[in-house]
């Protein structure tokens, strides 16, 4: 093995590229190959697919107008034949001064050019608190879902639908860098116990939670809906500071997630993320599914439909909000 020029410069390019906030490079230098892991600095940041890593790459890009990582210092890198690695110190600016990362790759030639295969960033024990926790989103928790198959049999009403809904807090990496790490991780840690103590009130049952995410389920669309009202107005009580930046956005939709062999499951649980997506802070949306079980009851009051274009969804799909939701 020997020193590398090639590679080291390779590395200060994906840090050139995720600072500028060029997705098309960032995305490009990922390896789709099997073996690819990525670990963060949180203890759920742990990506085995290449293109899962991208799009949290991407999405961390998006919310800060650029990767807020720099590097300091040089970075070391070697190669032998088709495989490389580096190293390296970057940092970020937070309220209590500059926190840093060291971080280490694994580069693989792949039709002449270098590909990141493995990834590992971490905050030094001393600011621990610093794990991004925010870089998980509802798209994320929705692939890990899927991929795993919990059983949501306890979860199902008598004819096997699961009531599905995603929960977030709006605009959570910016939030973090404006309230700095400590605060963030006290309004991170409130909101989560808020989020986890409803649901079971109202006879839910938290999937997943991942950061300020959360995937809940209910054998009732009615349960599921009124739980959601209760969330949104036990965090505006929990937050009641004038001007409180807290809002979270919450999706639901029912479908098939009791069958095996068939892609009900997946189905469901990303349909119910893209929906959620939809939903802007302290607005709760539902997909026509649970429109149609739950407004003939009159319990509830809904805007006018709106029409959205969903990631990953084949036309324009009508999503309800809620009149009752919390602006």
């Amino acid at each position: 093995m020997e020193p590398s020029e090639e590679i080291r410069r390779v590395v200060i390019r994906f840090f050139d590229a995720l600072r500028d906030g060029d997705e098309e490079a960032v995305s490009n230098r990922i390896s789709r190959e099997p073996g690819f892991e990525r670990f963060g600095t949180d203890a759920v940041e742990w990506w085995q697919d290449g293109d899962a890593a991208a799009r949290v790459w991407i999405q961390v890009m998006r919310e800060t107008d650029g990767y807020p990582w720099r590097l300091v210092g040089d970075v070391h890198a070697m190669s032998e034949e088709s495989v490389g690695w580096a190293g390296g110190r970057a940092e970020f600016d937070a309220s209590e001064g500059p926190v840093e990362l060291r971080f280490t790759c694994v580069l693989h030639l792949e039709h002449g050019e270098w590909k990141l295969v493995q990834w590992h960033g971490s905050v030094p024990s001393s600011n621990e608190e610093h794990g991004f926790f925010i870089t998980k989103s509802v798209d994320e928790i929705a692939d890990a879902v899927s991929e795993s198959r919990p059983d949501l049999s306890a979860s199902s009403a008598a004819d096997g639908t699961v009531t599905i809904a995603f929960t977030d807090i709006e605009d959570s990496l910016r939030l973090n860098a404006f309230l700095g790490d400590r605060r963030w991780l006290d309004v991170l840690r409130a909101h989560n116990e808020v989020v986890k103590r409803t649901t079971e009130d109202h006879g839910g049952t938290v999937v997943k939670n991942q950061g300020d995410g959360f995937m809940l389920a209910f054998a009732s669309a009615r349960r599921a809906v009124t739980c959601a009202q209760a969330i949104e107005t036990a965090v505006a009580d929990a937050f009641r500071d004038p001007g409180s930046p807290i809002r979270v956005r919450i999706g639901l939709h029912v479908g098939e997630t009791v069958h095996e062999g068939d892609d009900h499951f997946g189905h469901a649980v990303n349909y119910a993320a893209r929906v959620a997506s939809a939903a802007a802070g302290g607005e709760i949306v539902v997909s026509s599914l649970v429109h149609g079980l739950v407004a003939q009851t009159g319990e509830f009051e809904f805007q006018p439909a709106r029409e959205v274009d969903l990631k990953g969804v084949e036309g324009l799909q009508k999503v309800y909000p809620l009149a009752a939701a919390v602006g």
